[in-house]
């Protein structure tokens, strides 16, 4: 995905925004609008059908038909997209930001057993040092 003209869309976790670029954005939308100009018409199409004999009622079950099967594949399209784009989004999420300490952790655990010297300690001992000067 392109990463100018960015949108930001929230998601359940409150620390993290999935990034969409535009031209995703707005194959998203046309994809979505896909799904919603056949599916949503098939109940339309079937109100319309009540009053009509059953030669037009065949017609209209048939416009209903392609309106199913065409929404579906809209749908699925739309779910396959998005599905990609949340992919890329967790990913770049869970790794954006994690920086391999795998090195450094066995060391560690070597030496659990003695204290860790203690990094505000040497903080103060050099910021008392500056504060009184030479002696």
């Amino acid at each position: 995905m392109n990463s100018t003209n960015v949108r930001s869309i929230p998601n359940m976790k409150k620390n993290w925004q999935a990034q969409i670029d535009q031209e995703t954005w707005m194959e998203l939308t046309r994809s979505f609008e896909r799904v919603v100009d056949t599916l949503g018409m098939i109940a339309p199409v079937l109100e319309l059908s009540k009053d009509k004999s059953e030669h037009e009622k065949s017609r209209y079950f048939r416009a209903v038909t392609d309106l199913a099967f065409n929404g579906h594949r809209a749908l699925r399209a739309f779910s396959q997209r998005w599905a990609v784009v949340q992919e890329e989004n967790l990913k770049g999420w869970s790794t954006k930001d994690s920086v391999d300490f795998s090195d450094i952790y066995p060391c560690a655990h070597q030496n659990s057993s003695s204290d860790p010297p203690s990094i505000l300690d040497s903080a103060r001992r050099k910021t008392d040092a500056a504060q009184t000067g030479p002696l």
